[in-house]
């Protein structure tokens, strides 16, 4: 691609464009960079409404790109990229919104700061630990560093289209709330009040609103659906504007969960605060085992801590912590096939002298909890871009025609059945997360904002979904880590009628198929009638 079109940033990481369109700060800004996942690729990353959307633009085999855009717009095939832009700046092609204002490359962007003579971009911060005073002062550069970038682009954004009350609430907060939040981090406290403050001040009206008429579109949903036979769904309610009114809140609750995220992600990295030691989503985990030497068995406790990335062994629970090693120091782990409870650990010594360490757990599910912690552990602590192992959960459930209870949260920590994990591995949130159900009553709305409320409720990971499908009252639904939203592609879902004269869809199967970097997934959720003569 040739490097001079203004909106192609090569190879640059996802944040960085996100960071880009973000200072652009106009609806139908987008600028087009080479995809992280897939070899040939690219994505189209556009501004709409304060979030950034991406598109992957693919090539078929006759090196031909296209945009995988809405369901429903046709698919077009072009052979350059600058033709594809062209196409895409008209409206009703399938993006959010048309393409309007492309975002330079950086390097052009400082050329035209310097000659406009703007003032010098602030230093990079930098982050030591010489001692309290100097982590003191790093601290205090680095509130306002977030405090000067923050004033600087409210300046270049227009706030005559807020009410008075809203204005002031915009800019007490990154005048004065923003370094609160920066200092609760710093000790400890990652929850933002000065953020939450602000925005229960700018919806305080909508809580009371959503409120009021709840109650009623509920009552109208209820005897709408008493009605309606399965498969067919009521007609959205319209709001003033022509738009459904679900659409409005699904809007609204995505910009909400992008503006904390971005808030957070900011404040977070201004700090230098990882978000694990002070308050660590996995916990450290003891493993009780046996290790044999010269024929002697002796009690030992493996220690995994998956947020420092070491592992300790230890004489005892209470005793101290003799020896650890960091992640990069562990090699190997070796599962015995002839006994299942047993595991060789190699490791690298500081002196680079390779060990191997024998132990014996008390079963085997201790063992494959033990060695899923530690793949974690390397996972979160390697400088490589792409996971080594992933772990997919998959449900299925037979509702009955009945709305599910209020608490379903132990279901997505149950272990099922077979070779599982153990207990131990609990607190790890998988990546994946596939649902199957039969004789659902919900729709798919409210049954996917209710899977991803628990997740998010369980694991604090906003997931994204990558695909749900629905045929009568049969549905699938997946869903993924929002780090992983760009490794997925080519996603198809489709649905197989088995009912009387293969026509209804009472009965039959709904699935999925999807690429993870390399390796393709694929989920049939089935609903039949007794017999195998409609399994094929």
């Amino acid at each position: 691609m040739p490097s001079h079109q203004p909106w192609y940033h090569d190879n640059i990481t996802r944040s960085k464009a996100e960071d880009l369109l973000s200072k652009a700060a106009r609806d139908g800004s987008f600028l087009i960079r080479d995809s992280e996942s897939i070899q040939g690729a690219y994505a189209l990353c556009v501004l709409y409404q304060n979030c950034v959307y991406t598109y992957r633009i693919l090539p078929n085999e006759d090196k031909k790109l296209s945009v995988q855009a809405s369901e429903g717009v046709p698919i077009r095939f072009f052979t350059m990229l600058p033709e594809l832009v062209e196409a895409y700046h008209s409206p009703n092609m399938g993006l959010v919104t048309h393409l309007q204002y492309p975002v330079q490359r950086e390097e052009e962007v400082e050329e035209e700061q310097e000659s406009n003579n703007h003032p010098p971009q602030l230093p990079p911060r930098n982050f030591t630990a010489d001692g309290k005073e100097s982590e003191s002062k790093t601290s205090e550069q680095a509130t306002k560093s977030l405090l000067d970038t923050y004033l600087t682009r409210l300046q270049h954004i227009d706030l005559s289209t807020l009410s008075e009350e809203h204005q002031m609430a915009v800019q007490e907060y990154f005048t004065s709330s923003i370094c609160l939040d920066a200092e609760q981090v710093q000790n400890g406290n990652p929850n933002l009040p000065g953020l939450k403050k602000l925005i229960l001040a700018v919806c305080k009206n909508l809580n009371s609103e959503i409120s009021r008429i709840l109650p009623a579109l509920e009552v109208f949903h209820r005897a709408l659906d008493q009605q309606l036979s399965p498969g067919i769904g009521p007609k959205p309610i319209l709001a003033d504007s022509g738009q459904s009114m679900s659409s409005r809140l699904e809007q609204l609750t995505k910009l909400l969960y992008s503006i904390e995220d971005k808030a957070k992600s900011s404040v977070f990295e201004a700090v230098g605060y990882d978000g694990g030691h002070r308050k660590s989503l996995i916990p450290v985990v003891l493993f009780e085992v046996k290790q044999e030497s010269l024929g002697i068995s002796t009690k030992m406790v493996l220690k995994v801590d998956v947020e420092s990335g070491k592992i300790y062994f230890k004489k005892s629970k209470d005793g101290p912590e003799d020896k650890y090693f960091v992640h990069n120091k562990i090699l190997q782990l070796v599962k015995s096939q002839k006994m299942h409870a047993k595991l060789v650990i190699v490791v690298e010594t500081e002196k680079e002298k390779i060990l191997r360490k024998e132990f014996v757990f008390d079963d085997t599910k201790k063992r494959e909890g033990f060695c899923q912690l530690l793949q974690l552990m390397k996972n979160k602590h390697s400088e490589k871009p792409e996971p080594d192992m992933i772990t997919v959960f998959v449900g299925t459930w037979n509702m009955g025609n009945a709305s599910p209870p209020g608490d379903i949260n132990s279901w997505f920590h149950c272990k099922g059945l077979g070779k599982t994990r153990d207990d131990t591995a609990n607190h790890i949130p998988h990546d994946v997360y596939v649902i199957g159900t039969q004789e659902d009553p919900l729709g798919e709305r409210e049954w996917s904002d209710i899977v991803k409320n628990v997740l998010r409720k369980i694991t604090n990971i906003s997931f994204k979904q990558v695909a749900i499908h629905t045929l009568w009252n049969i549905r699938i639904i997946v869903l993924a880590k929002p780090e992983h939203e760009n490794r997925i592609s080519h996603v198809f879902s489709d649905s197989v009628k088995t009912g009387i004269a293969n026509t209804l869809g009472n009965k039959g199967a709904v699935g999925v198929s999807f690429m993870f970097n390399g390796t393709s997934f694929g989920f049939v959720n089935s609903h039949l009638t007794s017999g195998s003569e409609k399994k094929l």
